[in-house]
């Protein structure tokens, strides 16, 4: 049953007139303890802990000494850790301050009541806090007045909403439905044709693979002959112990000699191998530590200054050159240079015995490491290729087609609460149901403040629609903005009189000193 209008003013009317009144009677009660308490605190009585546990004679009450559990000996005074003390606040309203804040030289309650022997200067604003919370509360006695004598206006009324119909807006369904269902098929058409597209690339990649496997597989077979060459020494066909025993990065303890024992075990228990068994059985196992004979560690030559007038920075960068093999007794003083171009050798004589130093010209040529590109398809398969992606895209056309008629024809949205939310074409046609009632969805402290409604009309090969109404307090019912931030879940803001509460007390009904 509603509450009348009339008394509902009549609420605010005295909670106004409370705080209007500065005037409080005080009456005779230990520091600390509120009015409604008051008849604990007997000083011609033994006191009882408010919890039970305990009685103690009334002159220990508030003696700085903490006897009851719960704190409630000691209102006036912080030697309980859980005790709490009562602020007047004689002119505004009443409040509880954790005990831990008696004389702690900070006013807290208003009225300065906390201080009373901390021998801190503390103004009473009590007066003007309350007239303060006075005009908050009349602006808001306003607001609540409007909203609830339109909320008494809305359960005597009933809302209808208007149907608008239009040729242009049924063209628009009517092209809506046919983009929908031409949508539809080329979907279905996009991916029966994905299908062999997707066999015939997987045909083509497996090829590919293949190759580049066989290709990898001799390319191995070359580099373990290749090494079997290197390591053969003296060129009989077989690699031996000790022909292993002179590549000490094949050590296998760590001391960096390669022992005859290591050297059998590299050659996998045997003697020797031939380059079949190097090849199948060997190689794999010391690729990654064999270093080629052929690799040479290259000096750094020093820096060449540019001559007079020349432009250091114009200079190109040194080639790599690695030490000649000349006899540096040949009584000539002469050497040999060689370029990478293979040109005639030029003589040059040396002073002080300097080295001799070439191109590296015995180094292997830089590799391409880049992977080799898979080749064309064949027509056959990129004929497949070609109508999927026809076919993609068509589908992409319509889908856009529709998305565009959607846009044109707009949508209003109605909630019945309780009951539904709809969606509708803005200038008529059908609903499409954005979900029905199915329970309180707000936070935790306050759960009446939204609403969720579930089981709405399926989206096209998606979910069931869901809507999320969020409530606020407004002068009449109105859908304020809707939103679709995930696919077929909507937010709906909505202003009510019907959300206008009225203003509680969050301190509680404690105001018997006003």
């Amino acid at each position: 049953m509603a509450v009348p209008v009339s008394l509902l003013l009549a609420a605010w009317s005295l909670l106004l007139l409370a705080l209007s009144s500065a005037a409080a009677v005080e009456v005779k009660r230990p520091q600390g303890v509120s009015l409604s308490n008051r008849h604990f605190y007997d000083e011609y009585k033994p006191f009882t802990c408010l919890d039970g546990s305990k009685t103690i004679p009334f002159d220990e009450v508030n003696d700085d000494y903490c006897d009851c559990k719960d704190g409630s000996d000691e209102p006036g005074t912080s030697a309980c850790p859980n005790g709490s003390f009562h602020c007047t606040n004689a002119g505004h309203r009443p409040q509880y301050i954790p005990s831990s804040r008696v004389n702690d030289g900070i006013c807290d309650c208003c009225d300065t009541t906390d201080e009373y022997n901390s021998g801190s200067s503390c103004e009473n604003t009590c007066k003007e806090q309350g007239r303060k919370e006075k005009e908050t509360l009349q602006k808001m006695a306003e607001i609540a007045k409007e909203g609830l004598l339109l909320k008494q206006q809305l359960i005597e009324e009933a809302k209808r909403s208007r149907q608008d119909k239009q040729q242009a807006l049924t063209d628009l369904q009517k092209k809506k439905e046919t983009w929908e269902t031409n949508v539809e098929s080329l979907k279905a058409a996009k991916e029966e044709l994905e299908k062999p597209e997707l066999e015939a690339k997987e045909i083509h990649k497996k090829a590919w693979d293949e190759v580049q496997a066989a290709r990898k597989l001799e390319k191995e077979k070359a580099k373990a002959a290749e090494t079997f060459k290197e390591l053969d020494d003296d060129e009989d066909g077989f690699v031996s112990i000790s022909e292993i025993q002179t590549h000490p990065e094949l050590d296998s303890d760590g001391d960096g000699v390669v022992s005859e024992q290591e050297a059998e075990s590299v050659l996998g228990g045997v003697r020797q191998v031939d380059v079949s068994s190097f090849r199948d059985a060997i190689w794999a196992g010391i690729q990654d530590k064999y270093k080629s004979e052929a690799a040479v560690e290259i000096p750094t030559l020093p820096e060449i200054p540019a001559e007079e007038g020349e432009d250091s920075h114009s200079t190109p960068h040194r080639e790599e050159w690695k030490k000649d093999d000349r006899d540096e007794d040949d009584d000539d003083g002469g050497g040999e240079e060689h370029d990478d171009d293979g040109d005639e050798d030029e003589e040059e004589e040396e002073e002080g015995g300097e080295e001799h130093y070439k191109p590296n010209s015995y180094l292997p040529e830089k590799q391409d490491t880049g992977e080799e590109k898979m080749p064309a398809y064949d027509d056959e398969t990129q004929a497949l290729i070609d109508a999927a992606e026809n076919a993609r895209n068509e589908f992409s056309e319509a889908e856009k087609s529709l998305k565009e008629v959607e846009s044109l024809i707009g949508y209003v949205y109605r909630l019945c609460p309780f009951n539904k939310v709809v969606q509708k074409p803005k200038h008529g046609g059908s609903e499409t149901s954005l979900g029905l009632w199915g329970s309180w969805a707000g936070s935790e402290n306050n759960r009446f403040s939204a609403m969720k409604y579930e089981h709405g009309t399926g989206c096209w090969q998606g979910p069931s629609r869901s809507t999320l109404v969020k409530l606020s307090c407004g002068k009449e019912s109105a859908v304020l903005s809707t939103s679709e931030p995930s696919r077929c879940e909507y937010l709906m803001e909505f202003s009510t009189p019907a959300f206008c509460q009225e203003e509680s007390d969050e301190e509680g009904a404690d105001h018997d000193e006003l």
